[in-house]
């Protein structure tokens, strides 16, 4: 079957000279012809053309001024125009603007036309080829940056020791032993636990041990998107679905396609996207923003959240169903408080990893600081204990143990567990004097005169009540 033949406008005020444009053209192209540049934008308005050809002298507009016109219309049609000698240093000024790709002088030959005509039209083929090449290069480099920031990113990852489970403590080799027991399987995993604990960690160890090893590893903050465009980034768009939309994109499951989609903080997410959720894991489809037909994707889901799932289902915010099918294979990591013989670990661990960045030496702990670190309860976690001991690989002097001077004086002297059933006013405003008094300690850079300032107190009374907490720490 022969190709289509391309549509072309031609347009002159006297029907002779259309005529003869119509016998001209007629056996390469699909001809459309108009008797005004009124006439001629109508029909570009009700379908696309190739190429415009028109004659400059017409009454009511010139063929200068059609082209521009049509420019709002049909941007990417060559332009031809017709002209007399004497009217070519009047068009040199629409050539420049672009309005014009090529004027012919009157009078034309019917074959010289017909090979002008061509070689313009190659030539815009040519340049819209190579834009869309350009586009197609533009995307793919933008791929290719974003696999290697992905690639560095794991590298480091791995070179810091956040790639590798580091832990001492029965709790974690309990949890490590249930965790084997679904690496291999496909199934839907819920990691729960407070926010630093190192759920995504797990996430990936999940990932690395199983036969998607060899996959991708997407992970995405669930609370992190806004609802209006979640549809479009976990199930991507094609170009023009919305405003914006200006080429097709790929959204999370497209990219974990054959690998694992970690969805962080789950409890996070918007109502619209928890349906949309639980329909992929329902059929394994997808369906992008502004297509008809749905995408079978292969991809394992594993979730992590700090909230109770079970309290919002209860509290109309998180579907039940949803929660069924997230909740297959439930995994909950201990807080740090409660594992405390990992502190250890990590926090040598960590500081080895640290070495490079400090550009120094760094031994070890010292025996009391490792007590210390030991009896605090680390609210934030193994996160906490990782930016605390990059503190302290930057404030230690090389070669020689973290003393328990360069601790954080919330580790120092640990507040006392409250226990207000039997707490009086007086130790409740204690309690919070110490709490005052250590945080603007360390807003203040540990300077006690600064803090002494802030607090309207004397230095004297910093350096007596740190006194005293020491006295009163275990």
């Amino acid at each position: 079957m022969s190709e289509p033949k391309a549509t072309i406008l031609i347009v002159d005020d006297e029907e002779a000279n259309l005529h003869k444009l119509r016998r001209t053209f007629m056996t390469d192209y699909r001809v459309l012809a108009a008797g005004s540049g009124s006439e001629a934008l109508e029909l570009l308005r009700e379908q696309p053309v190739a190429a415009i050809v028109t004659d400059q002298r017409m009454p009511g507009m010139t063929g200068v001024e059609l082209l521009a016109r049509s420019l709002e219309i049909r941007p990417d049609t060559v332009r031809i125009i017709l002209t007399g000698y004497t009217e070519v240093d009047d068009l040199m000024d629409a050539i420049n603007a672009g309005q014009v790709h090529r004027y012919i002088t009157k009078p034309w030959e019917p074959h010289d036309l017909r090979q002008n005509l061509e070689q313009e039209l190659e030539r815009w083929e040519l340049k819209r080829e190579n834009e869309r090449l350009a586009r197609q290069l533009s995307e793919a480099n933008r791929k290719l940056q974003l696999e290697n920031r992905e690639l560095r990113e794991e590298v480091q990852t791995l070179r810091d020791g956040h790639g590798e489970l580091i832990y001492a403590s029965r709790a974690m080799k309990d949890l490590l032993a249930l965790v084997d027991r679904v690496v291999d399987t496909d199934a839907t995993v819920l990691i729960q636990g407070e926010t630093g604990t190192g759920k995504e960690l797990l996430a990936r160890y999940i990932q690395r041990h199983s036969p998607r090893r060899n996959g991708p590893f997407v992970a995405v903050n669930c609370g992190a998107i806004p609802a209006d465009l979640v549809e479009s980034a976990f199930f991507g768009h094609r170009k023009g679905a919305f405003t914006g939309a200006t080429e097709d994109r790929e959204g999370y499951f497209q990219r974990a396609d054959g690998g694992t989609l970690f969805l962080d903080e789950v409890g996070e997410s918007p109502l619209e996207l928890q349906v949309k959720l639980l329909r992929v894991l329902q059929n394994g489809e997808i369906q992008r923003v502004g297509e008809d037909q749905r995408r079978h994707i292969d991809v394992r889901v594993i979730a992590s959240t700090n909230r109770d799932l079970g309290r919002m289902v209860d509290g109309g915010s998180f579907r039940q169903d949803l929660f069924f099918r997230l909740n297959v294979f439930s995994i909950r990591v201990p807080p740090l408080r409660a594992r405390q013989e990992d502190v250890e670990a990590l926090a040598q661990h960590f500081l080895k990893g640290l070495e490079g960045r400090v550009n120094k030496a760094l031994p070890g702990f010292d025996a009391e600081t490792l007590t210390l670190m030991r009896r605090y309860s680390w609210p934030g976690n193994v996160r906490e204990l990782e930016n605390e001991v990059e503190r302290l690989a930057i404030l230690c002097d090389p070669g020689t143990p973290v003393p328990p001077s360069a601790l954080s004086e919330r580790i120092r002297y640990p507040e006392p567990q409250p226990d207000d059933s039997g707490a009086g006013l007086k130790e409740q405003l204690a309690r919070l004097e110490r709490r005052l008094i250590l945080d603007a300690l360390e807003s203040n850079d540990y300077n006690k005169s600064r803090t002494a300032q802030a607090l309207g107190i004397t230095r004297q009374t910093i350096i007596s009540k740190l006194k005293q907490y020491r006295e009163d720490s275990p």
